[in-house]
C-alpha cells in the first residue's frame, strides 16, 4: 500500500516538474532566453524572448531584434559573407570601438563569457541568457569588457543617477534617469543595518557583484549585499564623491582631488588621476559618469577659482581633455551621442562660505574632444545632475525651477516652479520626480509631466529633499536632510505614502536611496546605512526563476524516497 501511494506521490510531483520546467522540457524546439542590453553609457535593460524554434535560421538573431523592439532600441547591424552578421550600435549610442560584443552567461562559474560563435550560429537553450555590450570593446587596444548586469544580479544600481530600465517604454531614450527595474520593498522592513562609525555618509551607494560600495569620510567600503558585511575597506579613497562600476572596477572621486579606480573585489587601487593640485577640505564632490572609454567628472575649486569638467580614458587614467568652467559641485555627467550634459554650480564665493555666483547653469559638450555646444545660464547653481530625455535636457536649479532644454541648441522648452534645489529629479516614462527644499527650511516632492511641466502631484515631508529622487517598482524613494531625517516611499502614481522609516540615533540625511535586486539602500549622516527589503522576499533573477521552482519540486521527492526507504527498512531483532 505504502508503495502504491508512493509511487502516486512521486507521479504527481515529476508531472508538477514537467509544469515548472521551462518548455524545453516538453517541447525541445522551443526555449524562453534572457537578453541583457548593455548600451555602454550607464544604461542597461532585460528582454525576456519565446523562442517558438529555437533551431530555426537565424532564430537566436530574431530573438535579439525582438528584444530590442520591445524597448524602441535600433539595432545597427551588417551581414559579412561566410562571417554572418556582426552589431556595430545598439540604441544608437555610438560608441567608439565601432562593434557590440556577444556575451554567453556560464551558470557554473557565474560568469559571462564571449561568444565562440556568431549570432547566427548560435543555437539557445530554455534558460539561456546572452548579452549585447556596446561597450564591449576598448576603441584602442580591443581589450574585453564585460556588462556589470548578470542574470545573477540582474538589476545593479551601476553608479548614480544610473538607469536600469533605460527605454522602458517604446520610443523612449534617456540617460542619468534615476530608476530601477528591480522589485522595490513595499514595507519599511530592515534587511539589516550596519553602523561604518563615521559622522556622516553624503555619497550615494553603488551595487553590484553581491556588493554595495559606500564612501564615506572614513574611506570607501564593499558591504555584502545581503548581510551588510564588511568585505573590504580602503581607507584612502574618501569624500562625497558617489561611485561607479564598471568592468570588475569601481570608480568614484575623492577629497584629496582625485579619481580613483579600484578593483571591485578586493579594494586594491588599479589607478589614480590627480585632478585638483591643493584640495582644501571637499576636493571632488561631482561623481563619475562612465560612458564607453572614459570616465566624465566635475571638480569643486574652493578657491574662489573656475572648476572644470575632465574626461579621463577608463583604462589608465590619464586625461583625454579638460574644460574649464564654474565650479561642478554635486552634478554627476549625463552622456548621450557624443554630448556631455553636466550641472554647473557657478564659482564659490569665500567671503560668505555658503554661496556661488555666476556663472550657472547646464553646459554641453562634445564628449569626444570637450568644445563646448552651448551653455544654458539659470538663476541658480545646477548642483543636480541631468536627465537627457529625447530631444529635452531636464535640469533641476536652486531658483526653484525644474527646466527642460532642447538638446539640439539649448534653449529653453518649458519651466516648472517646484521649489527645486540641490535633489536630482527621476524619469519615469512620461513623470518627472523632484526634490526640493534648502537646510532649514520645508521641502516637498512633485511630480510633473514630462512633455509639459504641468504639476501632477506634491508631497510635503518632515523636511527639506536635498537627496535624490529614485524609482522603482511603480514608487518613488528619497530622504530627508533634517534634524530627524527620514526616508521615505510613496505611490509614483498619486504621491501618497506608502511607508517611512526614520534610522536611529537621528541624523540628517543628504545621501540618496538606491533601489537594487529587490533592495532599498539608504545611508545617512548618522554613520549608518540601512537595506530595507520585504521580509520573505528573496529576489530570484528571472532567468534562474524556472530553475529554483524545479529545485524546490526535486528536493520534495527526494524527501518523499527518503521517507518511504526509512519507513521499510527492516528492524533490527530484538
Amino acid at each position: 500500500m505504502r508503495r502504491g501511494i508512493l509511487i502516486v506521490v512521486v507521479a504527481g510531483v515529476v508531472l508538477a516538474i514537467g509544469l515548472a520546467l521551462p518548455p524545453v522540457a516538453r517541447a525541445q524546439d522551443s526555449a524562453d532566453v534572457a537578453i541583457l542590453f548593455d548600451l555602454g553609457d550607464g544604461s542597461y535593460v532585460w528582454s525576456q524572448v519565446h523562442l517558438p524554434d529555437r533551431f530555426a535560421e537565424n532564430a537566436s538573431w530574431e530573438a535579439t531584434l525582438r528584444g530590442a523592439g520591445e524597448h524602441g532600441l535600433l539595432v545597427s547591424h551588417r551581414w559579412f559573407a561566410g562571417l554572418g552578421i556582426a552589431v556595430s550600435d545598439i540604441g544608437d549610442r555610438r560608441g567608439p570601438s565601432g562593434f557590440a560584443g556577444l556575451f554567453v552567461w556560464n551558470g557554473t562559474s557565474d560568469e559571462w563569457e564571449p561568444s565562440m560563435l556568431g549570432i547566427s550560429s548560435l543555437v539557445l537553450g530554455n534558460g539561456d541568457a546572452i548579452a549585447w555590450s556596446n561597450a564591449a570593446y576598448d576603441s584602442v587596444d580591443f581589450s574585453l569588457r564585460t556588462p556589470v548586469a548578470t542574470p545573477s544580479h540582474p538589476n545593479p544600481s551601476v553608479g548614480f543617477r544610473g538607469d536600469g530600465v533605460g527605454g522602458d517604454a517604446p520610443g523612449l531614450e534617456a540617460v542619468g534617469t534615476g530608476t530601477s527595474a528591480s522589485q522595490a520593498p513595499s514595507r519599511g522592513s530592515i534587511l539589516w543595518d550596519t553602523d561604518l562609525q563615521t559622522r556622516e555618509i553624503v555619497s550615494t551607494p553603488a551595487n553590484a557583484y553581491g556588493m554595495l560600495y559606500v564612501e564615506s569620510f572614513q574611506g570607501l567600503y564593499a558591504l555584502d549585499d545581503g548581510s551588510g558585511a564588511v568585505r573590504w575597506h580602503n581607507p584612502l579613497v574618501k569624500g562625497f564623491s558617489s561611485p561607479a562600476v564598471f568592468d570588475g572596477s569601481v570608480i568614484t572621486g575623492a577629497s584629496d582631488g582625485r579619481v580613483y579606480r579600484l578593483d571591485a573585489f578586493d579594494g586594491s587601487e588599479i589607478w589614480n588621476t590627480s585632478l585638483i593640485a591643493a584640495p582644501r577640505f571637499s576636493g571632488i564632490t561631482s561623481s563619475p559618469r562612465v560612458a564607453f572609454d572614459w570616465v566624465y567628472i566635475g571638480t569643486f575649486n574652493e578657491t574662489g577659482g573656475p572648476g572644470e569638467v575632465a574626461c579621463l580614458w577608463a583604462s589608465n587614467g590619464t586625461l583625454a581633455w579638460r574644460h574649464p568652467t564654474g565650479s561642478i559641485h554635486y552634478s554627476s555627467p549625463a552622456v548621450l551621442r557624443g554630448t556631455v550634459y553636466v550641472g554647473v554650480m557657478g564659482d564659490y564665493n569665500t567671503t560668505t562660505n555658503v554661496t556661488f555666483d555666476p556663472p550657472y547653469g547646464v553646459l554641453a559638450l562634445s564628449a569626444w574632444t570637450g568644445t563646448e555646444r552651448w551653455f544654458f545660464p539659470t538663476d541658480g547653481p545646477v548642483a543636480a545632475s541631468p536627465i537627457v530625455a529625447g530631444n529635452t535636457v531636464i535640469a533641476a536649479s536652486r531658483d526653484g525651477n525644474l527646466y527642460a532644454i532642447w538638446s539640439s541648441n539649448g534653449t529653453e522648452a518649458w519651466r516648472a516652479a517646484v521649489g527645486a534645489g540641490v535633489s536630482s529629479p527621476a524619469l519615469f516614462r512620461d513623470r518627472i520626480f523632484v526634490g526640493g527644499g534648502d537646510l532649514l527650511g520645508p521641502g516637498r516632492v512633485s511630480a510633473v509631466n514630462r512633455t509639459t511641466g504641468a504639476l501632477l502631484w506634491t508631497y510635503v515631508p518632515n523636511g527639506p529633499v536635498q537627496s535624490s529622487v529614485t524609482y522603482a517598482d511603480g514608487k518613488v524613494f528619497f530622504s530627508t536632510n533634517t534634524a530627524e531625517g527620514t526616508v521615505y516611499s510613496l505611490d509614483a502614481s498619486s504621491g501618497a505614502l506608502v511607508w517611512s522609516y526614520r534610522p536611529a540615533p537621528a541624523g540628517y540625511i543628504l545621501g540618496s536611496p538606491v533601489v537594487a535586486n529587490g533592495t532599498l539602500y539608504a545611508p545617512s549622516d548618522n554613520g549608518h546605512v540601512y537595506a530595507f527589503r520585504d521580509r520573505g522576499s528573496t529576489p530570484v533573477a528571472p532567468v534562474l526563476a524556472w530553475a529554483a521552482g524545479a529545485i524546490a519540486i526535486a528536493a520534495v521527492i527526494l524527501v518523499a524516497v527518503w521517507y518511504s526507504l526509512r519507513r521499510r527498512r527492516p528492524r533490527a531483532p530484538p
